[in-house]
């Protein structure tokens, strides 16, 4: 705690604790489960960006960005995943990308982009470190190694973007399903999934009974367990046999960024 802090109100005591622990992490040399924001202890100004940085917890379907929004925070997911989503004037959504451990929410921010083109929802919860906008953009345009690395993460992004563009107009919803599943897999693995018959048709385009039909045949292959909104991803092998050629080509960009430890 800061010096003088016990006499503090609770909220400014708690304020004070966030920003000692984070200065702690900057000092030492935070080991992170975000890629991204740990190759950032490489640069000289990680310690100024990481002491005004905040671990959030991110909670399932919580909006970071509606379309049009002015990007202020960015997020590095840590153990959560974020979907950015097109909405139609009809309400139907689909998700264009997904976000974890491997890279930033709001990346658009610094690269002179600060309105959200899309939706941002949390996809799985978790925690993120956040941090604001204008002080990531200020710290990247003073390093041009540092800004050349989130180049190449926006170039993973878009990859993405473009592949599950194709998918979801060549590719069967069972093949688009497995891919799906293993990208969520790959981030944050597949057990204690909060993931709705609902959720999963707003996130890969699909009506609720096509969904109830697809996993129906992944848990007969004993690939998933699906119970009262709990998936558990039981057999990824089983998930691989059957999903279409976009999953490989969306997987190599995530092996370029992914932590170590997975």
């Amino acid at each position: 705690m800061l010096k003088g802090s016990s006499n503090l109100p609770k909220g400014d005591r708690e304020a004070d604790r966030i920003k000692t622990d984070a200065q702690h992490r900057a000092t030492a040399g935070m080991p992170s489960t975000n890629q991204l924001l740990r190759e950032l202890n490489s640069f000289e100004f990680a310690s100024d960006l990481l002491t005004d940085s905040t671990i959030v917890s991110l909670k399932i379907n919580q909006v970071l960005y509606e379309q049009g929004d002015k990007i202020k925070s960015v997020y590095f997911p840590l153990n959560s995943v974020v979907s950015n989503l097109a909405i139609m004037e009809d309400g139907n959504t689909l998700e264009t990308s997904m976000v974890g451990c491997e890279g930033l929410v709001g990346i658009s921010a610094i690269l002179g982009r600060g309105f959200s083109k899309q939706w941002s929802w949390v996809l799985i919860s978790g925690e993120a470190f956040q941090v604001e906008a204008n002080r990531l953009d200020k710290l990247l345009i003073q390093n041009e190694a540092a800004l050349k690395r989130f180049l190449s993460c926006y170039r993973s992004l878009v990859t993405q973007i473009s592949q599950r563009g194709i998918c979801n107009t060549r590719h069967t919803l069972l093949e688009r399903l497995c891919c799906w599943l293993l990208m969520i897999h790959d981030r944050v693995g597949g057990m204690n999934l909060r993931l709705t018959q609902e959720l999963i048709s707003s996130r890969v385009g699909a009506r609720r009974s096509g969904v109830t039909v697809a996993a129906g045949l992944l848990q007969e292959m004993n690939a998933i367990e699906y119970r009262r909104g709990q998936l558990h991803i039981v057999n990824r092998e089983a998930l691989e046999a059957v999903v279409c050629e976009c999953y490989s080509i969306v997987q190599a960009e995530f092996v370029q960024f992914k932590p170590p430890m997975y």
